[in-house]
This record gives structure tokens, C-alpha cells and sequence, in this order.
């Protein structure tokens, strides 16, 4: 059990985003995206020089805010031809390139939903001028005629046992088939794995209810993290349930691949989530979230820069890397590398070339698994660096399969003149079908593409080591593997609407990714996370990584106001204001 006050008072208001006064910090994070900071720097103070590793949305976010606030900033970027991070849409462009047969599709490659409960995000997709683009994603599957009126028609398969989640939902089944063939007692067979989840929650999230004032909140958190950050998802649903339970439990809950990582993380997930979550997608795709920053920050991207050292200064605490001098006097010092000749198995004729860059601040906003590839000078404390070296970044593969025609999408009649035999279709748009083959979860296009008679099926979504067996596989021969998984849901008849065109993105193969998202093992968060956000020297951090909100857009956004803050904060003292 966890019994340093000092660190639990921090993660329980880090988690609820209040400050020391129990104020909210959310309204001014919002503030600060639409309108920058109320104090930017006073024209009559030098403009201070910043350097960002990443444009992802966390560099993007601390850009655009800390150039607005009158700061020089250069955003130094690795891939050679896109940018956005972990925010990556398949889709055609402008010169011709298309990743599927018919030109007008399109799928995600990283973030894929946006739930309306995170504020940030949503308040940058209307200071961006995007939320006309914004439009129903839908977790469940929704009637054809009637986007509010969700079907629960796709599949769940398990143990050879298939039935329809309405059918599931709704016990309306046999005994025998009402936990999918998993030997569990007939006590556990009237509830739902998810309901049985919730079960095992009630106690923990008694003790955090939003309705409680800010005070019990924070003691709620505290006394959770205390007892349960040295716990695995697995340890936590052990000591409630029989094996057999856990297990039918984590199957259909997507916990398995992830049982033996931290409780803490997956419970965090449900506090800022909750079943009834409703998300957004963009029309078009999530890519135009990350772009709408470059009639902004354009001309302060430097594009095929992968920083490979980094120096830095520390004047309080005497600490100076030999390069890391900026208008003669300490700063930070990055060299970067253009991409290598041949990469991902695929040449190019450019030279490699070598770059240098010196500044006042540095804001590294890359994951702490590719920051361990970067040299750095001097070291940082040893509490930072064990952060850099520990902290487990999970796997996430998807493969994508283009099909000439949206047969999940057929009626009976439709499916019975198109296809004949048993009919497996939905009926219904959107929402995605659970199965222990290898695929493990598929999902379905919210909407049709406009002029298009197809779609493209996330035909598998995996995660850690279910993720990990995929991307041992070479990417080209994924696609037949995930057809066959599929047509064991569908059927073989299937087979022929397969354009013989899919895309694949193995997060953890990505050269600059190293991983989906951090994912804390038992006890990373209050043993790394306090040591992960905060600046070192001139070093400041940012990225989900450095959020408790690990693998969403929001957790980006937040580190980026956070990160700019504190530099900007820190340029006023050191110019006097």
C-alpha cells in the first residue's frame, strides 16, 4: 500500500484536473486554446526562442499557443511527410496516392473516436472551424432511419457459442448459451460481463462519486491509488470472482491482453469514460484535426528532422551541456537526422543530412520510448531517466479491408438475394462485434461514404500481446488472416465483396511511435508518473505520456497548455514581470 501523502494529494488532483484550492483547471485550459494566455509577452521583452521535438497534437497545441504569446518556435519533426502522431487517417491525397481500390475511402489508422465528455479537444475543433465536420461515432451499432435508436445487432463470438448483443443483453437466450461457453457457476449467468465488471467497480467508484464535494473526492482517489496501484487487472478481479468469471469477463471487456497491467490505469479510463460515452468522428477523417494547425505553424515545422541528441542547461543547479548555448547563454541543444535511406523496406535516393538547433527552452513532446534512443547531455536526475527507461508502452495493431459492398449493412432480403444462407448481417450502421479468434474486435463505418456503394471494415483491433502476434506477421499477409477471421462471423460468401485492398498499422513497429500509448504496469503511477511531467533545466515535457489520460487526444491537449504554461510563466520571471 501506497503511503506517501504528498504523492497520492498530487495524482488524486492530477486525475480530477483541480488545483490546491480545489478550483477547476479545465475553464482556463479552454481560455487559453481559444484565446491564448491573457498575458503574452510584452513587446518591449527580447522574444524568447523555443525548440519542440514532435508534431503531434501535443507539439502542435504548445506551438500554436506559444507563438501566438510572441515566442520564436520551431517544431522539429521525424516522419518526412506527414504529421499529426498517433492522429493517422489512410486516405487519398491531393497527388493521386489512394490506399484503397476506390479512391473515396478512407479509415483511421490511430485515434478514431473523440468523446464529447473531453472538453479540450472539442474546444479545439471549434476554435479550428472544424465542427461542421464533426459527426456521430457510433459505439453501438444505430438504426438505419433513426440515428438515437441503437440496434445492439452486430456479434459476439466466443467458444464457438455466436449470438446478437441485443440477444445477449437482454438474457434472451438459453442457459447454456448465456455466457458464451464459458463454464462459469449459474450464480454469474444472469448478468453480463459488463455488468459483472461494474459490480466489482461499485465499492471504488462509491468512494469517487462526482456528485461528492471536491474534498471527498480527492480522499475517495487517494484511498483507490493507496490500495490499488500495486494491483493488475487480474489481481483486482481475482479477489471478486472465480477464474472462469475473470475470464469471461476480460474477453468480452477487452481486459484480457491487458490483465497483467496496472488496475489503476483501465479504472482511471472508466472514471473519464463511462458506457454511456457518446464520441464524434470528422468527416473525412480525424486527420484534418492535426492539419488545421498549419496555416499557423507551417513556416515553423521543419519536416525529416529526427532528433537524435540533446543537450541542455540547468543554471540553478550548475548543470551546462557543452553545445547547449543559445545568444551566449545557457539553453538547449538538439541535432537531428533526416530519415534513413531505406525504411520499412522501401528506398530513397535522398542523402541523409544533419541538423543543428539551439534555443532559450525545449519542449520534448515525443514518447518517453523513442526519447530513449536520443542521446542526452548531461543526464538527467535519476528519477527521470528510470521514468524514460520503465514506463511500458503498450502494442495496438488494426487491420483495415476494403469491401466493394457494405453487406453488414443488408437487410434479410437484401442478404438472402445477394448472399443467400444464414442472415448475419446488422441491418443498422456503426458499432463493432467481439470475437476470441484472432481479429478480437472489429468495427463498422459510423456513416457511408458519400458516392460510394463500400466500405472499409476494421476487420481487427487488437491490443499487447493480442497485438503482438499480429505484427509478427508481415504486414501484406495480414489482410488474409483478417478475412478469415471475419468470414467466421460473416461467412465464406463475404469473400467476394474483399477489393483485395487493405491498409495495416502495427503502432509498435512505427519507427517513431515505439508503441500505442503508455499503459502503466502495477505501481507506475506512483512510482514513474510524479517524475514524468515535470521540467528538467530548460527541458520541459509533454505528450499523453506525461497526462493521466493516456491514449487520448484530451491527454495530449492538456500536457500542451500545461507545458506551455510553464515556460511562459517562466520566461516572465526571468524578464521581471
Amino acid at each position: 500500500m501506497v503511503k506517501n501523502e504528498a504523492v497520492l494529494e498530487r495524482l488524486a488532483r492530477e486525475i480530477l484536473m483541480v488545483d490546491d484550492h480545489n478550483r477547476p483547471l479545465i475553464p482556463e485550459y479552454e481560455t487559453i486554446i481559444g484565446k491564448g494566455f491573457p498575458e503574452p509577452l510584452p513587446p518591449s521583452v527580447e522574444r524568447r526562442d523555443v525548440l519542440i521535438i514532435g508534431a503531434g497534437m501535443a507539439g502542435l497545441m504548445a506551438g500554436k499557443v506559444l507563438k501566438d504569446a510572441g515566442y520564436n518556435v520551431t517544431i522539429l519533426e521525424a516522419n518526412d511527410n506527414r504529421i499529426g502522431g498517433r492522429v493517422k487517417t489512410f486516405h487519398s491525397t491531393p497527388d493521386g496516392v489512394a490506399p484503397f481500390k476506390d479512391p473515396r475511402q478512407y479509415a483511421e489508422a490511430g485515434a478514431m473516436r473523440i468523446p464529447t465528455t473531453h472538453p479540450l479537444v472539442n474546444k479545439l475543433i471549434d476554435v479550428m472551424g472544424l465542427r461542421g465536420l464533426a459527426r456521430p461515432f457510433f459505439n453501438v451499432d444505430v438504426s438505419k432511419t433513426d440515428a438515437t435508436k441503437q440496434r445492439f445487432r452486430t456479434w459476439l463470438k466466443t467458444n464457438g457459442v455466436q449470438v446478437r448483443n441485443q440477444a445477449y443483453n437482454a438474457r434472451d437466450l438459453p442457459e447454456e448459451l448465456r455466457t458464451l461457453g464459458f463454464p462459469v457457476g449459474p450464480e454469474y449467468r444472469e448478468k453480463t460481463a459488463s455488468a459483472l465488471l461494474s459490480d466489482a467497480l461499485a465499492p471504488l467508484n462509491a468512494l469517487i462519486a462526482p456528485g461528492q464535494p471536491i474534498e471527498k473526492q480527492v480522499e475517495g482517489w487517494k484511498q483507490v491509488i493507496a490500495q490499488y496501484d500495486a494491483y493488475s487487472m487480474f489481481r483486482f478481479l481475482s479477489e471478486s470472482y472465480p477464474e472462469t468469471v475473470v475470464q469471461y469477463i476480460g474477453t468480452l471487456q477487452n481486459l484480457t491482453s491487458r490483465f497483467f497491467l496496472s488496475f489503476i490505469h483501465s479504472f482511471v479510463d472508466t472514471f473519464y469514460i463511462s458506457p454511456g460515452t457518446q464520441y464524434v468522428e470528422l468527416a473525412g477523417g480525424n486527420w484534418q484535426l492535426p492539419y488545421a494547425f498549419l496555416p499557423y505553424l507551417q513556416e515553423n515545422i521543419v519536416m525529416d528532422a529526427r532528433a537524435i541528441e540533446l543537450q541542455w542547461s540547468s543554471p540553478s543547479q550548475g548543470l551546462q551541456g557543452p553545445k547547449a548555448i543559445h545568444n551566449g547563454r545557457p539553453g538547449v541543444y538538439v541535432r537531428t537526422l533526416s530519415e534513413p535511406i531505406v525504411k520499412r523496406g522501401i528506398a530513397h535516393s535522398k542523402p541523409r543530412i544533419e541538423r543543428e538547433f539551439t534555443a532559450d527552452y525545449l519542449l520534448v513532446t515525443i514518447p518517453f520510448s523513442a526519447l530513449r534512443h536520443v542521446n542526452v547531455t548531461p543526464d538527467f536526475s535519476y528519477e527521470k531517466r528510470r521514468a524514460i527507461m520503465e514506463l511500458h508502452y503498450d502494442s495496438a495493431t488494426k487491420v483495415l479491408l476494403e469491401f466493394s459492398e457494405r453487406f453488414w449493412e443488408w437487410n434479410e432480403t437484401e442478404w438472402k438475394k445477394n448472399l443467400g444462407g444464414e442472415y448475419r448481417g446488422h441491418d443498422s450502421y456503426g458499432g463493432g462485434s467481439v470475437t476470441d479468434n484472432p481479429n478480437r474486435f472489429l468495427y463498422f463505418p459510423s456513416h457511408p461514404v458519400e458516392g460510394s456503394r463500400g466500405g472499409v471494415i476494421l476487420a481487427s483491433y487488437t491490443w499487447s500481446d493480442d497485438a503482438s502476434r499480429w505484427d509478427s506477421i508481415p504486414a501484406e499477409d495480414r489482410y488474409n488472416f483478417a478475412l478469415k477471421g471475419l468470414t467466421d462471423i460473416y461467412g465464406p460468401g463475404i469473400k467476394r465483396y474483399f477489393t483485395g485492398f487493405g491498409k495495416t498499422e502495427s503502432w509498435m513497429e512505427n519507427f517513431y511511435a515505439f508503441g500505442e500509448a503508455a499503459v502503466f504496469a502495477p505501481s507506475q503511477l506512483t512510482t514513474l508518473h510524479p517524475h514524468i511531467p515535470g521540467a528538467e533545466g530548460l527541458v520541459h515535457f509533454a505528450g499523453e505520456h506525461t497526462s493521466l489520460k493516456h491514449a487520448w487526444i484530451e491527454g495530449a491537449l492538456e500536457s500542451a497548455i500545461r507545458s506551455a504554461k510553464e515556460i511562459h510563466q517562466r520566461a516572465l520571471k526571468q524578464s521581471g514581470l
